[in-house]
């Protein structure tokens, strides 16, 4: 059985806040924007949300350290195995959230390595019942994923199904929209719709965690002096104070514009400044005299440490 502590680098008995520390790293490692769409990382990073998926959601930790803990029988189950509770902890009330698993198959073939298991006994005749499931991809934009949205699609079978895009979601993630997918091919139960998310880079902002990243370019008179900006953020531009003396590579924070957090509250957006230099054009003796000037005003302060 595939062991989702060791994938997240944590112990078996590690807390909620340990978990969720280590995901976060790791996702940020390993996140398809950060590795240039590298096969192997992206796969990786589907296997980290999906370890998370588990191990940061009570009733799925609990079946599966169960599971994990028990002794295997001769069909290669855990004994003990219990179709209807594991179907229940696993895919019950589940929809909608980040990282849900497939169907029943696709849950063992995750966990186990092998999806035949889960077509034995009651767990299959359940699937047999039911209609389809359906996978499709589901672009975002940039504020829609940070602070979350409600779109409306067409279900499998063509009609329209509103779906919640839950905030702070990433590309990689998976929605499971349950009842939407392909109706039953008799009576039962349609299949569910799975919709794989890809968020559009915005123009500016980009995402760190939970904290949203912009770079503020300012000229060396709005450094020195001071200025006040407008910049953008998610919701609509804000004015921004630079204070005086401001050198490149300084954030400027503002409070509570950042990532929205599904528990409550929100990150920060950091605004990094980069001052522009001028370049004095060869001939221009006049702003070449102030510079200098501007030079040896400032030259008592110590800039370097070597």
């Amino acid at each position: 059985m595939k062991d989702l502590y060791k994938i997240l680098g944590v112990s078996a008995d590690a807390d909620a806040d340990a978990i969720k520390k280590a995901y976060r790293k790791l996702a940020k490692e390993n996140h398809p924007d950060a590795t240039g769409g590298d096969k192997k990382k992206t796969e990786r990073f589907k296997e980290i949300n999906e370890a998370h998926t588990v191990l940061s959601d009570q009733q799925k930790r609990r079946e599966y350290d169960r599971l994990r803990a028990a002794p295997v029988g001769a069909d290669g189950m855990p004994e003990g195995f219990d179709p209807d509770a594991f179907a229940q902890a696993f895919g019950g009330g589940g929809g909608g959230h980040v990282g849900d698993f497939g169907d029943f198959n696709d849950i063992f073939a995750s966990l186990f390595g092998n999806a035949g298991p889960a077509g034995r006994g009651r767990g299959r005749g359940r699937a047999q019942a039911r209609g389809a499931d359906m996978v499709g991809s589901l672009e975002v934009t940039f504020r829609d994923a940070a602070l979350g949205a409600r779109r409306t699609l067409r279900s499998g079978s063509g009609k329209p199904v509103d779906v919640n895009i839950p905030a702070g979601v990433e590309t990689g993630a998976r929605l499971r929209v349950p009842g939407q997918g392909a109706p039953a091919p008799r009576s039962g139960q349609p299949g569910d719709l799975y919709l794989d998310i890809v968020v559009q880079p915005d123009a500016h902002l980009r995402r760190s965690g939970d904290d949203i990243e912009l770079v503020l370019p300012l000229t060396l008179g709005e450094a020195m002096l001071g200025t006040q900006v407008e910049v953008p953020t998610l919701e609509s531009p804000v004015r921004l104070t630079v204070p005086p003396g401001t050198s490149s590579g300084a954030r400027l924070r503002l409070r509570g514009k950042g990532i929205k957090h599904p528990e409550g509250g929100r990150g920060d957006q950091l605004c990094r400044v980069e001052v522009v230099v001028p370049r004095l054009k060869p001939d221009d003796v006049e702003s070449r005299r102030l510079a200098e000037e501007l030079e040896n005003r400032t030259r008592p302060q110590k800039v370097r440490a070597f």
